[in-house]
């Protein structure tokens, strides 16, 4: 999938969040929550030299390309689960953070995930653990990726 709809996906996947859950009446958590949901949806592309986020971190991506090839352990569930454990288990110990920005950060990963599963390229979702890769039909940059978009943005703007 193309950054547009990750983004799309991320601000999907946290409005459903946000409807269900709730998050703080600070501004400032929302702010952040926001800003993490966006960024967890671009991390996995740290892996791919073209991606944006990895144009604007070069030196993060050329580090990730160095141990992982794209869509390799950084598009895993094995990144996930170790951002909740660290946020839940160990910065807890040292460092008071609300984990509604834990929330945000791996709403947008995991949003990244399921819409790379879509895609005809899939995703091995437990690298480098399985080689089992979930596939979809939708190509990445395609007309129904298109369609993909314009439906969560119209969904965003009627719900």
């Amino acid at each position: 999938m193309l950054g547009t709809t990750h983004a799309l996906f991320a601000i999907l996947f946290g409005s459903i969040y946000i409807q269900y859950f709730g998050i703080t009446d600070s501004f400032l958590l929302q702010i952040l929550f926001a800003a993490l949901l966006l960024l967890g949806a671009m991390l996995p592309d740290l892996d791919s030299e073209n991606a944006t986020i990895s144009k604007q971190h070069p030196t993060a991506s050329k580090l990730v390309r160095a141990v992982s090839m794209h869509r390799g352990i950084m598009h895993s569930i094995i990144i996930p689960v170790t951002i909740y454990l660290i946020s839940f288990y160990l910065i807890p110990k040292f460092v008071d953070i609300p984990h509604v920005l834990t929330y945000g950060l791996l709403l947008g990963y995991v949003s990244h995930l399921a819409a790379d599963a879509l895609t005809i390229g899939g995703l091995e979702l437990f690298h480098p653990i399985s080689k089992f890769k979930i596939r979809g039909f939708v190509k990445t940059g395609g007309k129904l990726e298109l369609l993909i978009a314009s439906l969560i943005v119209v969904y965003l703007l009627v719900f």
